[in-house]
């Protein structure tokens, strides 16, 4: 990405074009801003000179902006597609879900829209340093989604998804199907009755939890190793991740989340350390020993960035954006270890899953009394004005990780 951001705003309509101008006249000096009146106009732009950002409006003639945004993602992933709409029936929603990283209803002011624009912006910065690029070109085991993962993705896309839908690539195969349902009837649930079809499970977890229990499974299939110490390093990997999401999901919920939000901490915390599987399959060795040097003064972000290029938490933040997670999900876990780099708006996932590193379960692989996440942030924790509920998240921290043994 170049100094300059180049940002393209599209709409139909002249007085809206002239409100975003002068609604955006405050906007930083290396934005570069232009104005289109249609979305083959923005198109054929993109071809000659492709933009960093598009904020399309929806209803458009010709070329409406769910269509216009996934020409934008087909020839121009890299681009932050956000759409601007007084429209926001469920139909026209669910048509930007796959082309669209964001949805803002109209009217939007100007400081909203701005933060729609830097945020993800700030991230793809942190994202695509040379670091993170080079430490994973090294590495030659890349994990990729599963099958099962990519159907559940591709159902819950389609206007007409099911719970049942869903269920059935489950149960198409037998490994994955014994996994989740080992999962489900664990201690993590708690669900009460016993769960013994992938329809219940799916019906009792939810369709998010369900698609990330599905790529986790998957991920830690494809790393199986085949030294029983790195096994026993895996399968405690596999129990924290529980263990954190669990505790991320809670916080959430303390902090007022509505049920979806509160899922989605509980899929951040569960993904979270797949940064750790792909160093650990990759570097086992230096793994270990790094996790050794790990104290309050050096911290296991500061070591990986050393020792291999960039932290885990950034190495699976990164595979999970290339997969179409959403953006909060990514942040949460790219920042989740330093979360005032965020900005000046609370992501409530980041701040759950911070708290969690932070207070709840620490990781199996550090000597007694380190954490891979020292202590809380006080200033992000003070910008969100969250400062004073760290003693309920340390006891609720306490409660959910007793529930969970």
């Amino acid at each position: 990405m170049s100094e300059t951001i180049r940002i393209i705003f599209v709409d139909d309509e002249p007085h809206v074009l002239n409100g975003l101008r002068r609604a955006m006249s405050g906007a930083p000096h290396d934005w570069e801003m232009t104005f289109c009146a249609s979305g083959e106009e923005a198109v054929a732009l993109m071809t000659e000179h492709p933009a960093d950002v598009i904020v399309s409006d929806m209803r458009m003639p010709e070329m409406d902006g769910a269509q216009l945004l996934e020409i934008v993602r087909q020839r121009h992933p890299e681009t932050v597609r956000i759409i601007l709409s007084g429209y926001a029936d469920a139909s026209s929603v669910l048509r930007t879900v796959g082309p669209a990283h964001a949805y803002l209803a109209k009217p939007c002011d100007s400081q909203t829209l701005a933060a729609a624009i830097a945020r993800p912006l700030t991230l793809r910065r942190i994202m695509t340093s040379e670091g993170l690029h080079k430490a994973l070109g090294g590495i030659t085991n890349l994990p990729s989604l599963p099958e099962p993962y990519v159907k559940i993705a591709e159902e819950l896309r389609s206007p007409n998804s099911s719970i049942r839908a869903v269920a059935d690539i489950v149960a198409q195969d037998i490994a994955m199907t014994a996994e989740l349902l080992k999962l489900t009837n664990s201690a993590f649930f708690s669900v009460g009755a016993r769960i013994t079809t992938p329809l219940q499970a799916v019906r009792t977890l939810g369709l998010e939890t369900v698609q990330a229990l599905v790529l986790r499974i998957g991920i830690f299939r494809q790393f199986g190793a085949a030294d029983p110490r790195t096994n026993s390093m895996m399968a405690s990997l596999n129990s924290h991740s529980l263990r954190l999401a669990r505790l991320c999901e809670a916080i959430a919920e303390t902090e007022g989340a509505d049920p979806p939000t509160a899922k989605m901490a509980y899929c951040a915390g569960m993904l979270s350390c797949l940064g750790m599987l792909i160093l650990l399959d990759a570097h086992t060795e230096p793994y270990r020993a790094l996790m050794a040097k790990t104290g309050p003064e050096t911290p296991l972000e500061d070591l990986e960035q050393e020792a291999f290029g960039a932290s885990h938490t950034l190495m699976g933040a990164y595979l999970l954006g290339l997969w179409g997670f959403s953006e909060t999900v990514v942040e949460a876990i790219a920042l989740s270890g330093r979360p005032k780099t965020s900005g000046d708006r609370e992501n409530p996932l980041l701040t759950a899953l911070h708290a969690a590193r932070a207070l709840g379960p620490p990781l199996p692989w550090l000597a007694p009394g380190v954490r891979d996440v020292a202590k809380p942030d006080a200033d992000y924790l003070q910008s969100c004005r969250k400062l004073d509920r760290i003693a309920i998240w340390q006891e609720l921290s306490t409660r959910t990780n007793g529930e969970a043994k």
